[in-house]
């Protein structure tokens, strides 16, 4: 399964030195929790794109990325079953700059593990590094 999804385990890793910021991690939730509802409710496209302004990745290379996406999306379902919805799982803060936010696309059978990198610059906290993946067990880990 792993080999299956492995492009799915760094979808997009990208600098945010042009992103607009914005102000607190909870603001850049709101934009993380709009995207994962679109993509529960099967619209991953949707969803991607819907966070495309907060990242500097060129529109031509950000749009062939939702495309990858898009084209995998047929198999995971078939794998995995009809989406069940989302859930946020948890917010991890380190220091003043860095954080992640982790959620799970919920299918019948299995999980899809997403998760947001925030950073913050000068200008706000961006969307720095995202990705998704069927490595939810990792999740469970009490290292």
């Amino acid at each position: 399964m792993k080999n299956i999804f492995a492009f799915l385990g760094l979808i997009a890793v990208f600098t945010a030195a042009n992103a607009q910021g914005l102000p607190t991690i909870a603001d850049v939730k709101v934009v993380t929790d709009g995207v994962m509802n679109k993509v529960a409710k099967g619209d991953l496209e949707g969803g991607l794109k819907s966070f495309k302004e907060l990242t500097v990745i060129p529109p031509a290379e950000f749009d062939a990325m939702v495309g990858q996406a898009a084209i995998q999306m047929p198999l995971i379902t078939s794998r995995f079953g009809a989406t069940l919805g989302q859930e946020f799982i948890k917010q991890v803060t380190v220091g003043d700059s860095l954080a992640e936010l982790v959620y799970i696309h919920r299918f019948d059978r299995h999980a899809m593990r997403w998760q947001f990198y925030l950073y913050r610059g000068k200008d706000g906290w961006v969307i720095n590094t995202f990705r998704f993946d069927d490595r939810w067990p990792e999740l469970l880990d009490r290292q």
